[in-house]
């Protein structure tokens, strides 16, 4: 039986109740957002930075509660030779947006660097898709998209990232957008893998049937605006809980 709503009860009174319990339930559906701070420097010394940044990567990391801190090299595509790409994730917008790029730990592990470098562009990138663990290293290829409709490329990047690994291809795919900079609302897509090989695999891949009938649908509906060949390393990942 439902009960009765008290006659004496104004519209008043109830508005404040809904607005009570809205302030009680909305916090239970609420979900944080990964990021990943992309930071593009571009340095003649791609071995003296990629020496530094492993050697201070725990204490920037730690310092500015991040889960993981690594950096990727461009082996095909780099827009400017010398290109690298510091990366910094977060477990949501909060953390990142309450980190301090002038802390104390992070200025004295700057100073340590001995590398003559350019710092290009600084940005953030929400991470629609994660990887379900960060790995040492590996090889990448991203492509960053303009698309006319998000949610419907977004629904086809999830089948054709089913569609791989029901044909063998053992690939990790993440799928970020750009919330800063030139390429704020632009997808960047990263498929990865354990080795150059496996990677290229699946890229043969993109000839048979299966594969071009998955991005059929979006013919017209994104635009490549640039795409490149890494390789990444991890140099920090916070302990899983």
């Amino acid at each position: 039986m439902e009960a009765e709503m008290p006659k004496n009860l104004s519209s008043k009174s109830l508005s404040a109740i809904v607005l009570t319990i809205l302030s009680m339930t909305l916090p239970l559906f609420a979900k944080s957002e990964p990021v990943m701070n992309l930071i593009t420097i571009n340095t003649s010394d791609g071995a003296g930075y990629a020496a530094w940044a492993k050697n201070s990567a725990r204490a920037i990391a730690t310092s500015n509660k991040a889960s993981a801190m690594g950096l990727c090299s461009p082996m095909a595509g780099a827009e400017q030779m010398g290109d690298h790409y510091l990366w910094t994730f977060f477990d949501s917008q909060a953390t990142a947006w309450s980190t301090d790029s002038q802390n104390p730990v992070m200025r004295q592990e700057v100073a340590k660097m001995k590398v003559q470098r350019t710092i290009k562009e600084w940005d953030n990138w929400r991470i629609l898709r994660a990887a379900p663990a960060t790995s040492d290293r590996g090889y990448f290829w991203n492509i960053i998209v303009k698309a006319e409709n998000p949610a419907s490329y977004l629904s086809t990047l999830d089948k054709l990232d089913a569609a791989l690994k029901a044909n063998g291809h053992d690939l990790t795919m993440q799928v970020f957008m750009a919330d800063t900079g030139r390429r704020a609302g632009h997808f960047m897509v990263s498929l990865s893998a354990s080795e150059g090989a496996k990677l290229g695999a699946a890229m043969d891949d993109r000839t048979e049937p299966w594969f071009g009938e998955l991005l059929a649908g979006l013919e017209g509906g994104r635009e490549y605006v640039h795409g490149f060949a890494m390789q990444c390393e991890t140099f920090y990942a916070a302990p899983q809980n």
